[in-house]
């Protein structure tokens, strides 16, 4: 959802100065790459890696003059060190104009639960050194296990503080929630701080051309560089709120958008077009990363067509949104998603984290599924109330409660939804019947920012005042923040997990500004075993 969505809905790499000042002051300083050099040549996206398996990795980067003049053949080199003394693994990938020059391999037969170090180079040239890590070994148990969060990022509206931050962190993988880019056409919009010449993305040259636009950025390829990523994708890799029935009315252009993420994303596919998968640090996490856009019923729409993505879910239309067996996710996924809860729950993991690109929490405005209402209507759907938003599993009302019942019905337990989106920071309780008012809670809900991407406090000045009535509604939010850009820090323990909102100041071109330096905003803490999470700020 984009930043006017949000008001439709109702609620109204480091040069090499740089680089050097962020690695004399982080934690963890040995685990980061060497600075990026000032002129990258042909290496000008920089690297990637991937989070894959306990024995492989993925790499990539993009050799330009493969996209012009290819097929060329690109070394690539793991090391155990970052001097790259002792190699592990090497081998070759191809570049050619057929994947515009980009390079992704699978570089296997790891050690597990390693930082490694790794670069690729052709006829001399190298591109500069990155970090990454292999998961842990099946039923081993990590110490902890430290990631950051992050989603929406579009470029002209912001620069990229927030990735300045993430890289000088000491982690074990970047959890990204989608719209890595944003396809809109470059605008004059007053919002804008930086130029985007860009046309909106239609074709493959279009959206491979976003991905060079918003990699150009230094802060986030040293983001890349430092750490392995999980990504998904959300809307604006495609078109902005996109369902099923997208693919069938522009399938050239859903081919086009997909091709450009598979080439640009250190992601190996599984199987065609499936993203959803997941990632087990030995016993103490089990990550899923979902795909909630490309498998979606369809929007409600209204007498003219338009979608309908705020209203009041009493009557037709928008009371579809109750009916049995509409799904976000698609059957063939929900049943994953769920079997994988009860796998992990049986295997002893401890937590389960839900990489999810829209809000499971509800944002009803007005309850009208009460018993007095309910005897002057009989028929009102189960759940019916006025809601901001449609395109988050509020517009998938029964199978929300499909996965929260079942979760409930096995005790599946330490479960948290990791969520994008909507531009802003959110945190809740996830109950089984948010319609009980005694009804358990069955997991939580972490809604960490955005990179850059506005939020409400670009229409005005009430987003103060909006961040305090969500927490009046029902079941309501505990803590809410609509001011802000950042990005979430989640670290795992056997005993106690705590996430933490990092905010910075995006529209700054001062990445050195007080303002631009990452602050901590709140620090939820959660026992192990246990639904009480306890917030402090600051």
């Amino acid at each position: 959802m984009d930043r006017r969505g949000l008001l439709r809905g109702g609620l109204v790499g480091l040069s090499g100065a740089a680089a050097a000042s962020l690695i004399g002051c982080a934690p963890g300083t040995a685990m980061l790459p060497p600075p990026e050099p000032m002129d990258l040549g042909p290496f000008s996206c920089g690297i990637a890696s991937g989070v894959h398996s306990d024995t492989a990795v993925v790499l990539w980067t993009r050799f330009a003059p493969a996209a012009l003049a290819g097929p060329v053949q690109v070394a690539w080199q793991v090391a155990s060190d970052p001097g790259f003394a002792q190699i592990v693994q090497s081998g070759t990938g191809t570049g050619s104009a057929q994947n515009d020059g980009c390079i992704k391999v699978l570089a296997d037969n790891l050690p597990a639960g390693q930082t490694l170090w790794y670069r690729f180079t052709v006829d001399g040239l190298s591109s500069p050194i990155g970090r990454t890590k292999t998961l842990p070994a099946p039923g081993s148990t990590p110490a902890s296990v430290r990631l950051a969060v992050a989603s929406c990022q579009n470029y002209s509206v912001g620069y990229y503080p927030a990735w300045r931050a993430i890289a000088a962190e000491d982690l074990d993988a970047v959890v990204f929630l989608g719209d890595y880019i944003y396809e809109y056409a470059g605008s004059a919009d007053a919002l804008d701080v930086r130029a985007d010449g860009s046309v909106e993305a239609t074709d493959l040259p279009s959206y491979r051309a976003k991905y060079k636009m918003y990699k150009s950025d230094p802060e986030l390829r040293a983001a890349h560089a430092a750490h392995p990523f999980a990504p998904v994708w959300d809307d604006h890799e495609f078109m902005n709120d996109y369902d099923r029935m997208s693919l069938v009315n522009f399938p050239e252009r859903a081919a086009a958008a997909y091709q450009a993420w598979f080439e640009y994303q250190p992601v190996w596919p599984i199987n065609a077009d499936q993203i959803y998968r997941r990632a087990r640090w030995g016993n103490l996490l089990d990550l899923s990363l979902l795909d909630t856009r490309q498998y979606r019923d369809p929007h409600i729409t209204g007498p003219n067509g338009e979608r309908l993505l705020v209203g009041s879910t009493a009557s037709l239309p928008l009371s579809q949104v109750h009916d049995v067996g509409r799904s976000i996710l698609g059957t063939k996924q929900r049943d994953w998603l769920l079997d994988g809860f009860s796998q992990a729950q049986s295997d002893a993991v401890t937590w389960k984290l839900v990489a999810n690109q829209v809000m499971i929490s509800p944002i009803r405005i007005l309850d009208l599924d009460e018993p007095a209402l309910r005897a002057l209507r009989p028929d009102l759907p189960k759940h019916a109330g006025v809601y901001a938003s449609f395109d988050d599993w509020s517009g998938y009302s029964w199978e929300r409660d499909q996965l929260t019942q079942r979760v409930a019905a096995e005790g599946i337990s330490n479960l948290g939804f990791l969520t994008g989106d909507i531009h802003a920071f959110w945190q809740s309780q996830v109950l089984r019947d948010f319609d009980e008012p005694f009804s358990p809670v069955v997991a939580q809900e972490f809604v960490c920012g955005s990179i850059s991407s506005k939020g409400l406090d670009y229409a005005g000045d009430f987003a103060q005042a909006a961040e305090t009535a969500v927490r009046t509604l029902r079941p309501g939010f505990r803590y809410a923040d609509f001011r802000r850009r950042g990005f979430g820090l989640v670290n795992c323990t056997p005993s106690h997990a705590s996430v933490e909102y990092r905010t910075v100041n995006a529209s700054t071109p001062d990445l050195n500004a007080p303002s631009a330096q990452p602050k901590r905003r709140v620090r939820f803490d959660w026992p192990a075993g246990t639904q009480k999470v306890s917030i402090t700020r600051g």
